[in-house]
C-alpha cells in the first residue's frame, strides 16, 4: 500500500509540473499574440510586463514592433529594466497606478528614466510612451504600454481608452500567469 501511495504522490507531482508548465507556455504565447495585436491595431509598439508576486520585479512578457532587430533592443532594455528600482518610466505606472504618458525629447529625456532607458532613448527614435496599470480583482498585475518610434506625434485620450481596453482584457491572464509562475518557481 505504502509504494502505491508514493506513486500516487510522485505523479500528482510531475501531473502539476507539466500543467502548470503547459499552462504558463500557453498564456505566455496568448499574451504575445494579443501584444501583437494591440501593436497592429494601434501602428505603434507596445509591450506587456508583469510584477511578480513579491513585487520586486516588473518581469518582461511580450513585446511587438515590426521591425525584429527593435523588437529585439526593446526586450533587452525590458530585461535589463525589470527591477523595480530600475524600472524609471514604469515606476508611476506601477507605484501610483496611473496612466503616463509621455513626450521624449532627446534633448531634455524623462527625468525618472532609468540609465538603461536614457542609453535606449539615445540611440533610437523614440518619441512618445503611454503606460497604463494592469489590475486584477483589484490587485496590481503588471503593465501594458504603447511605444511610437518616429512618428512625432503624442499620445490622445482615444489612445489611452484603448490601451487601458486591452488592459481590461489581459489583466486576467497576467492574474493567472503570476499564480502559476509563482508555483513554477516555489515547488508544489
Amino acid at each position: 500500500m505504502r509504494g502505491r501511495v508514493g506513486e500516487l504522490a510522485a505523479t500528482r507531482a510531475w501531473l502539476r509540473t507539466r500543467v502548470d508548465n503547459q499552462v504558463d507556455r500557453t498564456l505566455r504565447t496568448l499574451l504575445s499574440s494579443t501584444t501583437e495585436t494591440l501593436a497592429v491595431a494601434s501602428a505603434t509598439a507596445a509591450s506587456v510586463r508583469m510584477l511578480s508576486e513579491d513585487d520586486a520585479l516588473l518581469l518582461p512578457v511580450a513585446a511587438h514592433h515590426p521591425d525584429p532587430h527593435l523588437r529585439s533592443k526593446i526586450a533587452s532594455v525590458m530585461d535589463r529594466t525589470a527591477p523595480r528600482p530600475r524600472s524609471g518610466i514604469w515606476r508611476p505606472v506601477v507605484d501610483c497606478r496611473r496612466a503616463v504618458r509621455l513626450r521624449i525629447d532627446r534633448d531634455r529625456l524623462p527625468p525618472e528614466a532609468s540609465p538603461e532607458q536614457r542609453e535606449f532613448l539615445l540611440h533610437y527614435p523614440l518619441t512618445a510612451m503611454l503606460g497604463v496599470p494592469l489590475e486584477h480583482e483589484g490587485r496590481l498585475v503588471g503593465g501594458a504600454s504603447l511605444v511610437r518610434f518616429s512618428v512625432d506625434m503624442a499620445f490622445t485620450d482615444d489612445d489611452e481608452a484603448l490601451l487601458y481596453d486591452f488592459a481590461a482584457r489581459v489583466a486576467p491572464l497576467l492574474g493567472i500567469l503570476r499564480q502559476v509562475s509563482a508555483r513554477t518557481t516555489s515547488g508544489p
